[in-house]
């Protein structure tokens, strides 16, 4: 192996190998992001990896970094039953955690559903529930792997690596107006590629981005917000963030509808 070729390769998530798992033993921990009573007493759920976010605040000795894992979304489902797994009214779920906090996401038909968190005594269940790992979780795992990747250095060389259908991850690195470093990683799903204009341009998610304006003032994962995200050979980089979207009648869903725009450093980085 060549110098140049050293130089290009660099350890990434492996994507296909890595996951979020939650423990809830009711011996130990009593739930509270669920809306209806579990009927086991030990279960744990696993959730491939869709995206690792790094959010570094402070600079210097004060400056601290907190890595988040994004778990595949499900749907909210009752477990180990013979019947009506699927909850009513429907709903999608994605966990997202760090070592100390988690942040449940569910989307409904409609946001202020009025579903109620079970036991009722803990309110109706939120769209957005932040929170102590430790007060709702027997145990939470974020089980990351990495695998070696070549960084793809040129236009051609993405081109190519597409239309060669070899596997891309992708890194996002920018700073907020307040100073705040993020740093995403996430498989690339969709993208599209000209070997003829020769130019790329990345689509897909979902990813993590912190959103200033989301702080719940306690928990900081609480900042973060779902969002697609597109980059491409001419230096544009843009999310898509899921807000809360009006949508008449003084309602509104949980949709992918906020535009940000950002200056990025982007990679592309082929794994086999």
């Amino acid at each position: 192996m060549s110098a140049s070729q050293s130089s290009c390769e660099l350890m990434v998530t492996d994507f296909y190998r890595s996951f979020l798992r939650f423990r809830m033993d009711l011996n130990i921990t009593q739930p509270r992001t669920v809306s209806q009573p579990p009927p086991f007493t030990l279960n744990n759920a696993r959730f491939p990896l869709e995206c690792v976010c790094r959010v570094t605040t402070g600079v210097g000795a004060e400056s601290r970094t907190i890595e988040y894992a994004h778990g595949a979304s499900c749907k909210a489902e009752q477990v180990h039953v013979t019947e009506n797994i699927w909850h009513e009214p429907a709903a999608d779920m994605c966990l997202i955690a760090s070592k100390d906090e988690f942040l449940v996401i569910k989307s409904w038909d409609r946001n202020n559903r009025g579903v109620m968190l079970s036991p009722a005594s803990l309110g109706p269940q939120p769209e957005r529930q932040a929170g102590k790992c430790a007060d709702a979780f027997t145990e939470m795992h974020i089980q990351r792997r990495e695998t070696v990747g070549r960084l793809l250095n040129s236009t051609e060389e993405i081109v190519n690596a597409i239309l060669d259908d070899r596997p891309v991850v992708s890194q996002t690195e920018y700073t907020t107006a307040d100073g705040t470093h993020v740093w995403i990683e996430y498989p690339v799903k969709v993208v599209n590629a000209s070997e003829r204009e020769q130019f790329y341009q990345v689509d897909t998610g979902p990813v993590l981005i912190p959103d200033a304006d989301s702080f719940d003032g306690v928990h900081q994962i609480s900042t973060l917000r779902l969002a697609f995200v597109a980059h491409n050979t001419l230096g544009c980089t843009e999310f898509l963030m899921n807000v809360p979207t009006p949508v008449g009648s003084g309602m509104s869903v949980n949709h992918y509808s906020r535009v940000c725009k950002v200056a990025a450093v982007n990679r592309m980085i082929a794994v086999d």
